[in-house]
C-alpha cells in the first residue's frame, strides 16, 4: 500500500552500558556470526545484530533495553542444532505454482509460525502476484508484492519463499509451516563460561537462549555453573526452558509438480513402465525415489498411480508395477509428485520416502507421543509412539496394517495435553534438585517484536527476567501491583493456548517451574506466577529474588574480604587474632555489606533485613598460610505469598 511521502524523527530505543553488578544480565545465545564465545558488553538489540547477524537474542536484547533501560552481556555461541522448517501443509494451494520454504545455511534463526496467503493471484513470473505473510500464526500479516519473481528473501528468520512457474488463487492460504528455532549445546557453553571466568564483570543472573529437551542438558549447564560458584567465586543464578509442547505435533503435507510440453509414457511392464520428459528435470523440480503420482493432461494415464516411483535420471521417472499405457509425446501434461508413506504390519513403522518427505523430528514427534491417525484404508486409530527418526517413526507392536499411501493422503497428528506435558517435564528435570544456581521455566507468551514487528513466542523465562530488572534484587517478579507483563496467553481467537498456572492447577509452581498466569479477578493480561530456582521446597533459596539476594551479599563479602588478605594482625599469645585486630576486619566487611544490602538503592528500601559477616575467635594465625574462617549470615526480606481471610458475617 502506498504511504504519504514524509519525514519522521524517533528515538532508538537503547540503554547506557556502563553498568555492572546488579543491574547486568549475561545473555548466551547461538548465533550465526561471530561466534566466538566471547563476551561483549551491548546497549541495544541493533548492536548485538551487527555484531552476530541476527538471532532469538537479539529479541532478548530488544525487549530489555525497551522496557529495562539496560544493556546485556552477550555471549554469541555455535549454533549445534539448526532451525529448521516442518509441520508444512500445502493442500489450501490449488493452483499449479509449488510453493516451498527454505531454511538458510545457518538454519532458521528465531521460532515462527508461517501463515502465506495469495492476496492477488495469477501465473508465477508472469503477473504481480501479491502474497499475505505472517509469522505469527496469523495474528498480524505483511503484505509481500512478488510480481514476476519467483522467489522471497523473509528478512532476518533465515528463511526464503520459493515459488515454481505455475497459477496460484487469490484468498487461499497456500502455505503454513513452523520454524523451530537454533540450539546451542554444551560445547558452546563450555567455552562461554570460561570466557566470562577470564573477563572481570558481575552480572545478577544469566539467561539461556534455546529450550532444553532433556535433564542431560541442564544438568551441563549447572555443573558449569556451581563450578562458577566453586572455582571461579561468581556466585550467580540462570534462566533456561524446558522444551514446549506446542506448536502440536502435525506430519508435513506438501507436494512437488511439474508442467511441460512433451511427455511419453511407455508401458513397459511389471518391473519398468516409464515416464519421460523432453525437457526440464525431474530431479530439479523436487521428485525423489519413493514418490507417489498423480497425472492429469493425458488421454491414457490420469489418475494417481499405485506404485512409488523411481527416479532414474533427470528426465525419467521409472514404476515398479504395471501402471501406465503407451502413449506420446504428449503436451501441456502435470505430473504432481508427494512422498509416500509406507506403513508396515511386521515392523510397525510408517516411513516417509520421496521429494520434500520432510521429517518426524522436525514436525515435532516424540517418543511417548500418542498419534491420531485418519484418511488411511487401514491405519485409521491413535497409537503410542516408541522410537523417532527423521524418517521412520516406529509404534507399540501390533498396532499397524500394510499399505502404501501418498503424504496427503492421511492428517497424522500428535501432542500432549498440558497436563501431560507438564507431568512429563516434571519427571524429565526430576533429577534437576536441591541446587539454586538454575531456575527452569515452563510455557511460553507472545509479545510484539519492535524489532522484527511480529507477536512473537518466547519462554516464560524470558517475561521473568524482564520484570525482575526492573527492579531491585529484593523484589519478587510475580507482585501483582505491579500489573499485567504485556505478553499473552491467548490467540488470535481469544483462546487461552499457553500453560496458565492458575487455571491449569498450579502444577507448575509445585514442581518448581517458573511459569506465567493470570488471576481470576484481573486485570486482564499475563503475570509471572512463581519465580523458582531447583532449590529444595523447604529452602528460601527457591525464590528466585532471595537467591539474587544472597548471590550478591556473597559477592560483597567476597571482595570485601579479599581486601584484607595480607593484613598483618595483633595476635595473643595462643596465636589467635586479639578483639581489637577481629574487629578490623569485620568493621570492614560489614560495611561493605550495610552500603550495598542495608541502603535503599533503588527506592524499594534495603535488599536485606540484616547481614552480618562475623570471623572466627579460635582461628590460629601464626602458622605458615593460616586461613580466616568467617561466617556470613543474612536476613532474607520478607515476602507474602498468600494471604488467607476469613470472612465474618454477623
Amino acid at each position: 500500500m502506498a504511504t504519504l511521502p514524509g519525514a519522521s524523527n524517533t528515538i532508538a530505543a537503547g540503554a547506557s552500558s556502563s553498568v555492572g553488578g546488579s543491574d547486568l544480565i549475561t545473555v548466551i545465545a547461538p548465533v550465526p556470526d561471530s561466534a566466538d564465545a566471547k563476551p561483549r558488553l551491548f546497549g541495544s538489540a541493533s548492536a548485538v545484530y551487527a555484531q552476530h547477524g541476527y538471532n532469538e537474542g537479539v529479541e532478548y536484547a530488544n525487549y530489555h533495553a525497551n522496557e529495562d533501560d539496560l544493556p546485556i552481556l552477550f555471549v554469541g555461541i555455535p549454533i549445534a542444532t539448526l532451525g529448521a522448517i516442518g509441520r508444512e501443509n500445502t493442500s489450501g494451494n490449488s493452483g499449479t505454482s509449488v510453493t516451498t520454504i527454505v531454511a538458510g545455511a545457518d538454519g532458521v534463526l528465531c521460532e515462527h509460525d508461517g501463515v502465506l496467503r495469495c492476496l492477488v493471484g495469477g501465473t508465477v513470473g508472469t503477473d504481480q502476484i501479491i502474497l499475505g505473510l505472517s509469522l505469527d500464526g496469523g495474528l498480524s500479516e505483511k503484505r509481500i508484492r512478488l510480481g514476476t519473481d519467483t522467489s522471497y528473501v523473509i528478512p532476518y528468520f533465515g528463511a526464503t519463499i520459493n515459488a515454481t512457474v505455475g497459477t496460484l488463487t487469490a484468498g487461499e492460504t497456500i502455505h503454513t509451516w513452523h520454524g523451530s528455532g537454533p540450539l546451542g549445546d554444551s560445547t558452546g557453553w563450555t567455552s562461554a563460561f570460561a570466557a566470562l571466568k577470564a573477563q572481570q564483570r558481575q552480572c545478577r543472573t544469566m539467561l539461556n537462549c534455546g529450550d532444553l529437551a532433556t535433564d542431560t542438558e541442564a544438568a551441563a549447564l549447572l555443573t558449569l555453573l556451581d563450578a562458577y560458584d566453586t572455582s571461579d567465586d561468581r556466585y550467580v543464578r540462570m534462566r533456561c526452558s524446558v522444551k514446549d509442547r506446542l506448536p502440536l505435533a502435525t506430519m508435513s503435507s506438501t507436494t512437488h509438480r511439474m508442467s511441460t510440453a512433451n511427455v511419453t509414457f511407455a508401458e513397459v511392464g511389471a518391473t519398468g513402465d516409464t515416464i519421460t520428459r523432453a525437457s526440464g528435470s525431474f530431479v530439479s523440480d523436487g521428485f525423489a525415489t519413493g514418490d507417489i503420482l498423480t497425472i492429469s493432461g493425458s488421454t491414457s494415464n490420469n489418475g494417481t498411480l499405485a506404485a512409488a516411483a523411481t527416479v532414474t535420471s533427470a528426465t525419467v521417472i521409472t514404476l515398479d508395477t504395471d501402471d501406465l499405457a503407451d502413449e506420446g509425446p504428449v503436451a501441456n501434461v502435470s505430473i504432481t509428485g508427494v512422498a509416500s508413506l509406507t506403513f508396515s504390519d511386521a515392523a510397525d513403522t510408517v516411513v516417509r520416502a520421496g521429494g520434500n518427505a520432510g521429517s518426524w523430528l522436525t514436525d515435532g514427534f516424540r517418543v511417548g507421543d500418542s498419534v491420531t491417525i485418519s484418511g488411511t484404508s487401514s491405519n485409521d486409530g491413535t497409537f503410542t509412539v516408541t522410537a523417532v527418526t527423521a524418517a521412520t517413526i516406529t509404534f507399540e507392536s501390533g498396532d499397524l496394517a500394510d499399505e502404501v499411501i501418498g503424504i496427503t493422503t492421511p492428517t497424522i497428528t500428535a501432542g500432549q495435553t498440558k497436563a501431560e506435558h507438564l507431568a512429563a517435564s516434571t519427571t524429565e528435570f526430576a533429577s534437576i534438585d536441591d541446587d539454586a544456581h538454575i531456575d527452569l521455566s515452563i510455557g511460553k507468551a507472545r509479545k510484539f517484536s519492535t524489532f522484527t514487528q511480529w507477536n512473537l513466542r518466547f519462554p516464560a523465562a524470558w517475561v521473568a527476567s524482564l520484570r525482575e530488572y526492573q527492579h531491585d534484587l529484593h523484589i519478587a517478579t510475580w507482585r501483582k501491583s505491579d500489573g499485567p507483563t504485556g505478553w499473552s496467553l491467548f490467540d488470535a481467537n481469544d483462546n487461552l493456548v499457553e500453560y496458565d498456572d492458575r487455571v491449569d492447577g498450579a502444577a507448575a509452581s509445585a514442581a518448581r517451574f517458573t511459569s506465567l498466569r493470570t488471576w481470576a479477578n484481573g486485570p486482564v493480561g499475563a503475570f509471572v506466577s512463581n519465580s523458582l530456582t531447583r532449590a529444595s521446597d523447604d529452602s528460601l533459596l527457591v525464590q528466585s529474588h532471595n537467591t539474587d539476594v544472597v548471590y550478591r551479599a556473597r559477592t560483597i563479602c567476597q571482595a570485601a574480604t579479599e581486601y584484607k588478605i595480607g593484613t598483618s594482625l595483633i595476635l595473643n599469645a595462643d596465636g589467635t587474632a586479639t578483639p581489637g585486630a577481629r574487629s578490623e576486619i569485620e568493621s570492614y566487611v560489614q560495611g561493605s555489606l550495610a552500603a550495598d544490602l542495608l541502603a535503599n538503592k533503588k527506592g524499594e528500601g534495603p535488599r536485606v533485613s540484616n547481614v552480618t559477616w562475623t570471623m572466627s575467635a579460635t582461628d590460629v594465625l601464626n602458622v605458615p598460610e593460616p586461613i580466616v574462617n568467617g561466617t556470613l549470615t543474612v536476613y532474607i526480606r520478607g515476602t507474602i505469598h498468600t494471604i488467607a481471610t476469613q470472612t465474618v458475617v454477623r
